[in-house]
């Protein structure tokens, strides 16, 4: 199936909103700009074969003298951009695209050493044939060209103004449809960045409403919130383990396409509902939450795609317009007008909103654990170096001799005492941890029964006499 087919299909039919439809890449209206380019260039005689042919004595000759000399190209395609329009961003400007000749004041041959005879002749005839009167001649003195360069100084391609050959002429072959097809393409582009733009805001909107509701279901103050701060916890644990748009490991630390993404949002909602977390969230307020959260995840995803299948038209519809031109754009066009990151930025803003306004208003435990036992630092100590562990470890280390901080070596361990408790904390971390405080108490009275009365302690059960 053609490509320009499932773009239509793939818009039409994966669920985007008639705006964002609206502001895709105009495939198949760019392929007719293509189509009548093609005609024009016929025209003067300038065939896609004829183009080739021309394109690959040069390169021919290039490889085999390890060069890559643009003072001996016979032509140039110069995507030329002038000035930023008032609407446009900065960074987008016109595009004046130019198919431009060089010929010899005195004797009118193209200029090129290089090139056989019989394609000399060629585009010699080819002037001839056209008719300079019909063509657009103008000099390459020193002063125009520097008034060009000053005009677009800052693009980072080197073809951006025509060559200075002291005694050719450039002729400008008269072609109009590929201002045309840049014209809307880079239209288009601009419409995608201020697209992305508005869902971005509207995102971030969404989203700190949602921050507060949140903030307010799980405020510890509230008794009825208590059990529902596990159940978040819990939620937003298996969301960061996950790692739905961007990878947190060493191994996978990129940004995720959107196949992937929609894997991992599948799988954190099936584990999401094997914890039985929804069940848990039977209250109206929390599940609506919830609910909220699932799609803002999903909006985001819908996002990502929306941005990848208009990234593949813009490339499918340059590599179409080289292979009906062989005017070779599709290397030197994204430098010039770089199509927007629409998916990767646009996830990457609102994944941040998302852990700044919502993630952030829930604790996580992995915070707040004791480096050495891994577990929640129940009664924490603050080291005089500044690192804190939970008393027990603390203990262990002591009881062991062992002077050196495990973190940064210095010796602080053998200096703490009751003074370094960090009583802000632990009352930081009973107010939200209180399953995870009140189980590692536990665990720590029963090590602590083991260390006075030995083993016996742990198979032992009490007895009442």
């Amino acid at each position: 199936m053609k490509f320009g087919h499932v773009f239509k299909q793939s818009l039409r039919n994966e669920g985007f909103p008639a705006e964002w439809v609206d502001s895709a890449i105009s495939y198949s209206q760019l392929k007719k700009c293509i189509n009548r380019l093609t005609d024009e260039l016929r025209q003067v005689g300038l065939d896609p074969a004829t183009l080739s042919k021309l394109l690959k004595h040069v390169e021919d000759y290039n490889a085999s003298t390890d060069k890559d000399d643009d003072q001996e190209r016979p032509f140039e395609y110069i995507l030329n951009s002038g000035r930023s329009t008032d609407n446009a961003p900065q960074s987008r400007k016109a595009f004046h695209p130019k198919l431009l000749f060089y010929v010899n004041e005195k004797t009118g041959e193209v200029h090129s050493a290089q090139l056989d005879e019989e394609t000399k002749c060629r585009l010699h005839m080819l002037a001839v044939e056209t008719g300079l009167s019909d063509m657009r001649i103008f000099e390459c003195s020193g002063s125009s060209l520097k008034s060009m360069e000053s005009a677009d100084h800052s693009s980072p391609v080197p073809t951006n103004v025509p060559i200075n050959r002291p005694g050719y002429r450039t002729v400008e072959v008269p072609i109009t449809s590929d201002t045309e097809f840049f014209t809307r393409l880079t239209s288009e582009v601009s419409g995608l960045e201020k697209l992305q733009e508005r869902e971005e805001k509207r995102m971030n909107v969404k989203i700190e409403d949602l921050g507060r509701q949140v903030a307010k279901l799980t405020d510890p103050d509230h008794r009825n919130n208590r059990k529902m701060l596990t159940a978040w916890r819990q939620v937003f644990q298996i969301y960061v383990e996950e790692g739905i748009f961007f990878g947190t490991t060493e191994i996978d630390h990129k940004a995720h396409d959107s196949d992937k993404a929609m894997l991992r949002l599948a799988t954190f909602s099936t584990k999401v509902a094997q914890a039985g977390l929804v069940e848990k969230m039977r209250k109206k307020d929390n599940l609506h939450a919830l609910t909220i959260f699932m799609n803002i995840n999903r909006e985001i995803l819908q996002g990502l795609r929306f941005g990848e299948i208009n990234h593949s038209a813009m490339l499918k519809i340059l590599k179409k317009f080289d292979k009906h031109t062989a005017l070779g754009v599709k290397s030197t066009f994204p430098r010039q007008v770089q199509y927007p990151e629409y998916s990767e930025h646009l996830a990457k803003a609102v994944c941040a909103e998302v852990n700044t306004q919502i993630l952030s208003h829930i604790p996580q435990l992995d915070d707040h654990s004791c480096p050495m036992c891994f577990e929640i630092k129940w009664r924490p100590v603050k080291l005089r170096c500044g690192h804190t562990f939970c008393i027990r470890c603390l203990i262990v280390m002591q009881n062991n001799r062992q002077h050196n901080c495990p973190f940064c070596r210095e010796k602080t361990v053998l200096d703490a005492n009751s003074d370094n408790l960090d009583t802000e904390q632990a009352v930081f971390l009973k107010k939200w941890f209180p399953e995870e405080v009140k189980a590692k108490q536990q665990y720590n009275e029963y090590l602590a029964g083991i260390d006075q009365y030995g083993e016996v302690y742990a198979s032992q059960k009490c007895v009442a006499i």
